[in-house]
């Protein structure tokens, strides 16, 4: 059980505030939130004015940019759930702005020494007071080594973390809510949701993960040509700060302006950095935005901010090759079945209708010249077709639509007869090359059969032990589990019930009847006083069961 605080009572106010003022105050009254919190608050929150001019949309939009970082974060979240949520949500989640104030010099120039153990003047040569970037969980400062090399350093706001677990444990509280009293919102998850939002803004706060993620995408690229990677300097970090190689360059919205052969370029390496991350490394860049991707004067590419980083199991990655050359072959069926692979669905599917809808959304693609096939929004179509039948894909893929969406603008921005099918066949041809290898094959060949040795092993001793429990009394119980029967034991109950009482009725008009017939007891107008009690009774009775089963519109 949740227990409040007083902290959490009054942030919890501040959420319900703006839950009102936006205009959803009839969740706050269905999920039985106003109580939670003190009348004075309640009071105040009535008096807050609804901006309900705006879609609702927008207004949740609004109301995560008020309620600040953990919200925001939650948008960013919600914003890749094509699955579950209709485009004009996704639209305007995904303009979600992170803006606040930076905090003050004094404020980040402590936070240093507390976490590095000395004094920005003895740690640094020379140290930039004025950020070059400020958001709600760090701000960027720009810094030179005492043996000069330039830095910057990644500062986390004090106290942001305690704020954030607040949020989260209310986030937590307010979903379990909305399960309870919102019974269909369980098909969308909302315990899921907060701990996927709790897991990325977690891992966010730790600046060693991030550094980790760095590290791990510099080797990735080691001795490239196209793709430079900042050094992250590590006797200068911790889980607070994360200090890494300047580097010099122009944002990628900058360059659209350039030699059309230099885009051009760019373009290409762009798109191969992100194949290669994706079908090979299986471990991508998850934001993209220019702003995280420079133009280095050498032409290289590269990449900052590697907090958000996706993953692809090799299982997935080569589920994902088999779609795309399914796709780009027109095959109905595989498309469907490689999808099925990669996802999951609930209740109700319906294999033959999701393969024909899937066979319509291929067919849009039949005439589409190459260089205008969108790896973004064929993943994006498909996830939408799953989503009217009740399917959901890994999070990851999910990141990867989102990321690869952010790239093809990019490169169509620079080069717009760019050719992304060219691109992606080497790859994904490879993936199935390596997937048909003889290597491959024997690897999975000798997997297989040692597993085998260790069933047959196994085998006996089980096999002993199921007998020896079942001459003992222990294993002779079978265990059915049955769904959607939860209430044949009551019907049963109750359908005796009534049968017993139509029997109780019966039996009263039968001795009714036989005490008027013989005269027995006292007379009334020359009837049997015991019989007419004996028919009153028995009516009365009859009524009564009749109501029932009309009632519960049985009849």
């Amino acid at each position: 059980m949740f227990k409040f605080r007083t902290k959490e009572i009054k942030r919890f106010g501040v959420i319900v505030g703006a839950m009102a003022k936006y205009g959803f105050g009839s969740v706050v009254t269905r999920l039985h939130l106003r109580e939670k919190i003190p009348l004075m608050e309640r009071i105040l929150i009535r008096l807050k004015v609804l901006e309900t001019e705006l879609s609702p949309s927008k207004r949740l939009r609004k109301m995560f940019e008020d309620l600040g970082t953990t919200f925001i974060k939650l948008g960013q979240v919600l914003s890749l759930r094509r699955d579950i949520l209709p485009d004009e949500y996704i639209i305007e989640l995904e303009k979600l702005q992170d803006m606040v104030a930076p905090i003050p010099i004094e404020t980040v120039k402590e936070a240093v020494r507390k976490e590095l153990g000395r004094p920005v003047e003895e740690l640094f040569a020379a140290f930039e007071e004025r950020p070059l970037a400020a958001a709600s969980i760090a701000q960027v400062h720009k810094a030179v080594l005492k043996d000069g090399r330039e830095v910057v350093l990644k500062i986390q706001r004090p106290e942001i973390e305690e704020l954030i677990r607040i949020d989260l444990d209310l986030l937590g509280y307010i979903a379990r809510r909305i399960v309870k009293y919102i019974p269909e919102s369980r098909l969308y998850d909302p315990e899921g949701q907060v701990e996927e939002v709790k897991k990325t803004i977690l891992k966010e706060l730790n600046f060693e993960t991030e550094m980790g993620h760095a590290r791990r995408f510099g080797e990735n690229f080691a001795g490239s040509q196209d793709v430079y990677v900042p050094a992250v300097m590590s006797e200068f970090s911790s889980r607070r700060i994360l200090t890494m190689e300047m580097s010099l360059g122009q944002k990628m919205s900058d360059i659209y302006g350039e030699d059309p052969l230099f885009k051009k370029a760019i373009a290409g390496k762009l798109v191969d950095s992100y194949l290669k991350q994706v079908f090979k490394d299986g471990f991508f860049h998850a934001d993209p935005h220019p702003g995280n991707i420079i133009v280095l004067e050498d032409g290289r590419i590269c990449f900052h901010d590697f907090g958000m980083m996706g993953y692809l199991h090799p299982d997935i990655r080569e589920n994902l090759a088999d779609w795309l050359l399914a796709f780009l072959d027109k095959d109905f069926d595989a498309v469907a079945d490689v999808y099925l692979r990669i996802a999951t669905f609930g209740e109700g599917f319906n294999r033959s209708t999701f393969k024909k809808d899937i066979g319509n959304f291929v067919e849009e693609y039949y005439n589409l010249p190459l260089k205008e096939f969108s790896f973004a929004s064929i993943m994006e179509k498909a996830i939408s077709t799953g989503r009217a039948h009740n399917i959901s894909v890994p999070a990851d893929f999910l990141l990867l639509g989102k990321a690869f969406m952010t790239v093809e603008s990019m490169v169509r921005e620079l080069d717009p007869e760019f050719n992304l099918v060219e691109s992606i066949k080497p790859y994904a041809k490879a993936l199935m090359k390596n997937k048909l290898s003889p290597f491959r094959l024997a690897k999975e060949g000798v997997k297989f059969l040692l597993d085998m040795q260790k069933v047959f092993k196994e085998a006996p001793k089980a096999l002993e032990v199921f007998l020896n429990n079942v001459k003992e009394g222990k294993g002779g119980e079978l265990k059915i589990k049955h769904e959607k029967l939860e209430d044949l034991e009551n019907r049963i109950d109750r359908s005796s019930n009534r049968l017993a009482f139509a029997i109780v009725v019966a039996s009263i008009i039968i001795g009714s009847s036989y005490i008027a017939q013989y005269r027995i007891g006292p007379q009334i107008w020359g009837f049997s006083a015991l019989g007419i009690i004996g028919y009153t009774i028995a009516g009365l009775l009859g009524l009564r069961l009749v109501w029932a089963i009309i009632k519960s519109g049985r009849l």
